[in-house]
């Protein structure tokens, strides 16, 4: 991990005031089981679950396998019947 931080010039925070953001940013790295990890190392727990979608934690090795063995086999399709 590193301390620098990318250009936050055109970055944008949704719901909070940059100013703020810009200060003191967190920037997340990784998220690992209930654990996010920024760009200085530190860990966060996930005690929104990733906004309720990953309640298996992140990163969970049989829903990675799942999603490698899928986006290997078929990554998209559209729903219109083209």
């Amino acid at each position: 991990m590193t301390d620098q931080l990318p250009n936050l010039e055109a970055y944008w925070m949704p719901y909070t005031g940059n100013r703020y953001f810009k200060k003191n940013p967190r920037l997340f790295t990784k998220a690992s089981g209930m654990f996010y990890t920024t760009h200085t190392g530190q860990q966060i727990l996930d005690g929104a679950s990733g906004l309720w979608c990953c309640n298996t934690g992140h990163c969970h090795p049989k829903i990675v396998e799942a999603v490698q063995q899928q986006a290997a086999t078929l990554d998209y399709a559209t729903a219109f019947q083209v």
